[in-house]
């Protein structure tokens, strides 16, 4: 039972508190309702404040993280194709050659060698961009995920309490 609904009941139920005036009751449980409401309007709102800037954090936290991940990725990518591009122009240049006698076998064994060096990092640049969309694609997930709540709680009407209306309907 909250100091609003003893006053009011002490006026209505005909308890001890019989000899205080109607008015001075009024005035009493008006001035209860405003501190009340005021106090649980501030603190509800700090409250708010509170969780809002929590979120904010947290999804430019997200945000950073995401942008890193991506930048060190699309790094890694580079690299190997920079690779990739260096091991094409040798073995280019291994095919070009015109003075196949004196290093025919040589000249296969590195071909074959570089042929398989080029299959593997064919293989491994398919797998890292593989990679580097699942990860994009679950990050954005997460992002829109914590933009969703963001929003509902951004959006949610705060509840009003009951009982400061009930207040005002004994006036």
């Amino acid at each position: 039972m909250s100091s609003e609904e003893g006053a009011s009941e002490g006026t209505e139920g005909g308890s001890a508190d019989e000899t205080m005036q109607p008015a001075a009751t009024t005035e009493a449980v008006s001035q209860t309702a405003e501190t009340g409401a005021a106090t649980a309007a501030s603190s509800q709102g700090e409250g708010r404040r509170t969780q809002l800037k929590i979120l904010r954090e947290n999804v430019g936290s997200l945000n950073r993280d995401v942008g890193s991940f991506r930048k060190s990725h699309e790094a890694s990518a580079k690299r190997l194709e920079a690779q990739i591009a260096a091991l094409r122009k040798d073995l280019a240049a291994h095919t070009r050659s015109k003075d196949l006698g004196d290093h025919v076998k040589s000249h296969e064994a590195g071909t074959k060698r570089l042929e398989k060096q080029v299959a593997s990092l064919r293989s491994e640049l398919a797998g890292l961009k593989a990679s580097i969309a699942k990860d994009a694609a679950r990050s954005r997930a997460k992002q829109e995920a914590t933009l969703a709540k963001i929003l509902a709680k951004v959006s949610a009407k705060p509840k009003v309490s009951a009982k400061p209306q009930a207040a005002k309907k004994k006036k």
